[in-house]
């Protein structure tokens, strides 16, 4: 009989803000994401530093490996098509001369410089307590991870590798022709909607628009790959050996599955006072939201890609719930989620049945966009400075000037209920149904 496994904490709606921390407790994708870099473009340093420096997206776990980007050989000049093939074939190259399916098998198992294994963040990342990785590691010899039940599917497979190309649009020729082609294209470009600025923009800011090309990949893992880690290479500090140390150094057993790319434009924010930013403030911006959009548009495309986010709250007459997710994953109001409850299966694999459907309300989706709470600060700074009275209508005439800024003072999205009141409860998890423009 299955079991339905909630957290403990949904077994009131009456959440304390301990409870509210543990509910975040879910088990997240893993990211490892990569900068394909240009030295002989302009703004090549602003773009790498940007890049260095922007967060991981909090859905996911931080993945990333110390090498974090590698050179292109592609030129200025060369039409897309033939850019991206030349890309893919870089990309081979960095992915197979630096190991990286290994690299990322290794991290997930916090491989020391002697070749020594441990489980502290599969333990971690799948909380997990310490008797259930006991039990594993017991049955290493026969089953790996299997004897987690689910460990090697939600948690290991669940590795995805980013690989960005970002070019840029300058303001000379290259933004001219840019403004032409928006204005040429612009339905096709608008029932994309792979990018969110006017022709009439394309200038400002020096003209800054970037151009990023993402190419997604997947670390393949499955039982048998368990079996020989565990057969071939697992070694504990206490079973120090160094000829298992060197199998795992020389093995090509470990691959990446690609899953597809996708290419968006980007540019100016509104974000209020953004033009007083530094450059480098603006171009961490452009390129953090741009990077976010890529996800949306993957995560459009491929399921396995998509994000399971829980809900932390259900308003008190049970018609509405909330959950930390937004624009930055691009919900709009005619989002649809599909809610699901965790179920432990006899092997102690968990799956996901789906026990209601919900939908994001209209004015009320956060803008968690990177730097959306700045203008938040902004427009408040100016209420404490400025006559109250006057402070307020100016906070007033931005929300009704900008949906997006009266999101900025969300701290959630609230979706309604469409179906399955009576089965959702805190600590269900959403996963979007569709990805409507």
């Amino acid at each position: 009989m299955k079991r339905f496994l909630l957290f403990s904490i949904c077994l009131s709606l009456s959440i304390s803000a301990l409870a509210q921390k543990d509910l975040e407790k879910y088990r997240r994708s893993s990211l490892y994401s990569v900068l394909i870099q240009h030295p002989s473009e302009p703004y090549y340093e602003e773009i790498t530093s940007a890049f260095l420096t922007m967060p991981v997206p909090e859905k996911f776990n931080d993945h990333n490996l110390d090498i974090r980007a590698f050179e292109s050989s592609t030129t200025m000049d060369m039409k897309r098509r033939k850019k991206d093939h030349i890309n893919q074939k870089d990309i081979a190259k960095f992915l197979e001369d630096n190991d990286i399916a290994r690299s990322l098998v290794a991290k997930w198992f916090n491989r020391d410089s002697l070749g020594a294994f441990n489980m502290s963040l599969v333990q971690e990342r799948g909380f997990y307590d310490a008797s259930q990785l006991d039990i594993a590691l017991a049955n290493h010899s026969m089953r790996g991870l299997s004897a987690l039940g689910d460990a090697g599917e939600d948690l290991i497979h669940n590795t995805f590798v980013l690989i960005n190309d970002i070019s840029f649009v300058d303001k000379g020729k290259k933004s001219a022709k840019a403004a032409e082609n928006i204005t040429n294209f612009g339905d096709k470009i608008n029932l994309l909607g792979l990018f969110d600025y006017l022709a009439a923009g394309v200038n400002e800011i020096d003209g800054f628009r970037v151009i990023i090309s993402s190419y997604l990949f997947r670390l393949d893992w499955n039982e048998e790959l368990e079996a020989h880690f565990y057969n071939d290479f697992w070694m504990d500090a206490e079973s120090l050996d160094p000829a298992r140390k060197l199998t795992f150094e020389t093995t090509d057993l470990f691959k990446l599955e690609y899953i597809g790319k996708t290419s968006i434009q980007a540019g100016l924010t509104s974000l209020k006072n953004f033009a007083k930013k530094t450059k480098e403030q603006q171009m961490l911006t452009i390129c953090t939201r741009a990077i976010d959009k890529s996800i949306v548009e993957l995560q459009r495309e491929y399921e396995q890609f998509r994000v399971k986010v829980p809900i932390y709250q259900i308003s008190e007459d049970g018609n509405s719930v909330l959950a930390h997710i937004g624009t930055k994953e691009g919900i709009n109001e005619s989002s649809l989620f599909e809610v699901l409850m965790p179920v432990e299966g006899p092997e102690g694999r968990i799956s996901y049945d789906r026990v209601g459907i919900i939908q994001a309300r209209k004015g009320e989706i956060w803008d968690n966009r990177f730097g959306a709470d700045d203008e938040a600060a902004d427009l408040l700074n100016e209420a404490n400075t400025e006559a109250a009275e006057v402070a307020k209508a100016k906070v007033e005439a931005a929300k009704a000037k900008s949906e997006g800024t009266e999101a900025s003072f969300l701290n959630a999205t609230n979706f309604k209920i469409i179906s399955g009141a009576n089965k959702i409860a805190p600590g269900c998890l959403i996963r979007q149904l569709n990805f409507k423009k």
